[in-house]
Parts: structure tokens; sequence; C-alpha cells
């Protein structure tokens, strides 16, 4: 295993496996020419040449540094995997942009790295405490079991794939495909506040049955929430965001997170027993969250009013037997609650999904009975020439109507072949005005046949004046024509390049960090003692203020309260 460490302007190589020191300049990248560089977040070639950091294609600032602890830039895992800026962090470790050599494309690297228990040697190393060799050990097993359980379900479409899992550098690296997805929350945001029944039941149908295959192998996720459940570009829900369990319970010895509303409220016990019924809590939280916009409130504050808030409006869309089923997975007590996912959707589909409202017609209600007592003698005919009077019968009605619609113009026999010429061209599309609206929203109208044309993002472009996900132009444009079936350009904001840092008050790190990452942040978290503020609540921003104007893909450092401290 290569590792590569920055020091001044000379980019330093260690071959760790044979002890041998090289040294390549810092701008040598592969056989790259001296004034070309990977951009860190995307892989994109850029020119460090023209004066700027700043990758032409993603916005990243090539000149910014990695959080303290965390591999430098351009290090090699097995070889193969090239590290790039940091995506996430929390307890278990980081999680890395990162490019597959052979392959060539993006991927998510996520790196053992617990450094409540654990640091990093010179040679990038990660080295247990002596206090804690031990549990490091165990839970350092515990997170090569996880990635070994999520990879067997590579089958699975609705859980994010292992690529490969690598032992080196004294931990463990897992290698998950970058799919280019949107947080459930984001999702929901852009469709307008909250999705339909008929929607968040097609979405999450999937979900539930993985959820159930996922338990069955003795895995929990204990994590489900609107950032760690996310949407593809066809629309599905994805499971991501897998982690060992003592990061997502009470009373391990790594930084606790706990995503508020979402998780059950034995989670916040170090004795009580988690499993799938922690999780069925989690998903009907999520459930919850489509259909009203919000969250429950957190389980803690629930012990003692259990009343799940939502609107009239929002409860006159969802099927009664729905809103039964997600009560009962949010029971707060374990007993009182839904324990299995196979429960959860039994009680989901105990009527239809979707349910059509038709207006039947007295005669389709009431047909008449078919008489059994046929006469014994009647007119005989062939059934060819049944078939031809039928024919003949039906073209002079078609005729005579047609005529009456055309008044005095009349109607000829060539012209009503022309209504059974499947050749004839069908009418133009009008193409409505889409600027200033959500791309997801038409995408999804598109795609439900709504609009007999199809969406394509021909760009992505920053702009200070649209919103995120927003269309800035279109082509063709508003009152124009496409053929049906034809396609519809659209240029996409990709937000601001520099975007506020949001308010954190009162808000836990898992709230924060999902709010930072819907921003287009990379939310990195630092543990302080506090006698002042609750474990797992944000104590403040590191090096910022809320409000601060900040480039977009930057790491952004939380202080996280770690509570008070153990004398």
């Amino acid at each position: 295993m290569y590792f590569v460490a920055e020091y001044v302007k000379i980019t330093w190589k260690y071959d760790i496996l044979g002890g041998v020191c090289r040294f390549r300049p810092k701008n040598e990248q592969w056989g790259k020419k001296m004034s070309e560089r990977l951009c860190m977040n995307c892989f994109s070639e850029y020119h460090p040449d023209m004066g700027t950091g700043q990758c032409l294609n993603c916005g990243w600032d090539n000149g910014k540094p990695q959080p303290h602890g965390a591999l430098p830039y351009e290090t090699e895992i097995a070889s193969r995997y090239v590290v790039g800026r940091v995506r996430a962090a929390n307890g278990e470790g980081f999680t890395y942009c990162a490019l597959d050599r052979t392959t060539q494309k993006v991927v998510a690297l996520r790196e053992f790295f617990p450094r409540a228990i654990a640091g990093r040697d010179e040679l990038g190393a990660v080295v247990p405490s002596p206090d804690h060799a031990r549990t490091f050990r165990q839970y350092s097993q515990d997170f090569l079991e996880l990635s070994k359980s999520v990879s067997r379900l590579r089958e699975v479409t609705v859980v994010e794939s292992v690529l490969d899992i690598v032992e080196e550098n004294g931990t463990v690296y897992t290698v998950y495909a970058d799919e280019g997805t949107v947080s459930l929350r984001r999702y929901v945001r852009d469709s307008g506040g909250r999705l339909t029944w008929n929607e968040t039941s097609r979405l999450f149908t999937p979900v539930i049955t993985a959820l159930s295959l996922i338990n069955s192998l003795g895995v929990s996720h204990l994590a489900l929430s609107p950032e760690t459940l996310r949407v593809d570009r066809e629309g599905n829900m994805v499971i991501t965001g897998f982690h060992i369990n003592a990061v997502h319970r009470a009373g391990s010895l790594l930084n606790l997170e706990l995503h508020p509303g979402c998780a059950a409220i034995e989670q916040y016990s170090a004795k009580a027993a988690c499993g799938e019924v922690s999780d069925v809590y989690a998903l009907g939280a999520c459930m919850l969250f489509c259909i009203s916009g919000q969250l429950p409130g957190e389980a803690t504050k629930r012990l003692h009013d259990q009343r799940l808030m939502i609107s009239k409006d929002a409860l006159k869309t969802v099927p009664p037997f729905a809103v039964t089923a997600i009560a009962n997975a949010l029971q707060i007590k374990q007993a009182d609650r839904t324990g299995s996912f196979e429960t959860f959707r039994t009680e989901l589909n105990s009527a239809p999904a979707l349910v059509d409202e038709v207006e039947e017609t007295d005669a389709i209600r009431r047909l008449p009975p078919v008489s059994r007592d046929l006469p014994r003698r009647r007119f005989y005919m062939p059934p060819v020439m049944w078939l031809i009077v039928s024919c003949a019968a039906t073209l002079i009605v078609l005729f005579v109507i047609a005529s009456s619609w055309l008044g005095d113009q009349g109607m000829s026999f060539g012209d009503l072949g022309e209504i059974f010429d499947s050749s004839a061209a069908e009418t133009p599309v009008d193409v409505p005005d889409m600027v200033g609206q959500s791309y997801t929203q038409w995408e999804n109208r598109t795609k439900s046949g709504e609009f007999n044309f199809k969406l394509n993002v021909k760009s992505k472009e920053y702009n200070d004046t649209v919103e995120e996900g927003y269309i800035i132009d279109q082509t063709p444009e508003k009152g124009e024509t496409v053929e049906p079936g034809g396609t519809v350009s659209v240029t996409v904001s990709q937000g601001k390049a520099i975007r506020p840092l949001p308010e954190y008050e009162g808000l836990s790190f898992a709230e924060l960090q999902g709010r930072l990452r819907d921003e287009g942040f990379a939310p990195a978290k630092e543990d302080v003692y506090s006698t002042e503020v609750e474990l797992g609540y944000v104590i403040g921003y590191k090096d910022h203020e809320p409000g601060d104007e900040v480039d977009y893909g930057e790491t952004i450092t939380v202080i996280v309260s770690a509570g008070p401290e153990v004398e």
C-alpha cells in the first residue's frame, strides 16, 4: 500500500511494505502534464497554472486542506483507489471521494478510523490507543463483517453497492458505488414539501422488503433517516449510511450519532436491546416525513406526549389503514410497536395502495341478465357474413356522425379512412413554461405521462438567483412545440457557488449534518466536553459563524458536545 503525504512543495510516497521512501514533484500525477491535475472532488482535469485551484466542472476549491486526521489528498489505497476530499465523517471514521484507477469511476471510500480510541502514525496507519486495543479490534471486526454482509446484497437494487473491501494500513476500507443520488429530504423539498401517498408507497415498498431481508441476516441499520435514504436519477429509493451499531446507540466508546425524530427510544439507552424493531420506528418516521413534511418529535421528548402532528390536509390524502400502520410503527415502547417489517408491510397493504375513483354508470353496475331460454328457431347467418355486415354498419354510423359534425362540408369515405390511418401525424405537443420551477417535479410529471416528451439536462450551472435544482432555461421555449415523445433540454441550477452557513441553535449534529450536506458542504465533527450543551448537540462552527459566505463543497467542522467530562 502506498501512502502519500504532503510536505512543503513535494509529495513523498512511502512504500510501507517495502520500507522504501520515494518522492515526486507535487504536480506530477500519474503521468499527467505538470500543468494538469485532477480535481479532488470530481476527478476531472483542471489547470492550476491558470491561477486558481477551483475546478470548472464541479466548483470545488482544490486549495482547501483535508480535515484534521484525514488521509492526505492523492493517498493510494490498494494501489488502486486515489483518495480525494472528505465527504463525511462520524465516530466510525471518514468517507472520502475517491477515484478507482481501474474503472476510472468516482467511488465512495469509507475508512474505519474511530478517532475516540485510535490515532494515525507518521506513515498514515491507524493505530489503536493502548487502553482500547481490544475494543478497537472488536469494532474493526464489526466493520469488516458489516461490509461483507452489505456486499452480499449487491443484487438488491435499493441497497448501496459494496464494490470492494480492503484490509491494510492497520484498518479496513470499504468501497461503495457512487450513484449520484439526492437525499430524501432534498427530494421531498423539491417535490413541494411533501409527497402523495401513492408516491410514498411506491418509494418505500421495495425498501421495506429489503430491510426485512437485511435484518434477517442479522444486520440492523439503526440510522435510517431522510439523509441516509436517498433517491436516484430514476426516482427510486436507495438505502445508504451503513455503520457499525456502536455509532448509533448509547453506551459505546465511539462518538454517538443519532438522528432525532428517527432514532428509537432504546437507542438512547446503553442497556436496551436494539434491532429490527428500532429500524421499523425509523422507517415509520421517514414515511411520516414524506406525507406530512415533518419528522415526529425526538423519542425522548415523546415519552409523555406520543401524538403525531399531521395536518388535516395531509390526512385527507392518506388512506386510514396507512395512518394506523405508521402510528403503530411509531409507538415509543417496543412492546407496543410493530415488531417486524413483515408485519409493517402487511398493515400497509391491508387495502390497495392506489385507489382510483371511477364513476360507474347504472348500465355498468347492473348488466341485464342473459336469458338461457333461447328460441329453438331463428334466422341463421354464417359467421363471416355477420362480420361483414357488422363492419359495414359501423362505417355507415361513423360516416353519418362525422357528416353531422362537419355540417355542409360533408365527409367522404376517403376522409373516414384517415381516422383509422395509423400513419397519420400526431399533434405536436405544446411546450410549457418550466423556467424557475423544480426539475424534479417536472421530471416526475413527464415520467407519469402527463406530458408526452422527455427531459434532458444539457448542463448544470451555478446561479445566484435560481435555487439549486431549479430550471434556468429550456429549449424549445415556452409556447413552441415538440414532436410527441421528443426531447426538451434544460439547464439546471447548482445554486450559489458561495453559500451562507445555516443556523445551528438548538440542533443536534445529525440534524445540522443533513442541512449542511443539502447545501453542498462536507460536514466534519469535533467533540468537546461541555456542561452547558446537551450530548450530541451543536456548540458551534469551528472556524465560521452562521451566515458566513462559504464556497460550495467546503469542509465545515462542527463543534459538538460530548457531554460533561467524566471525573
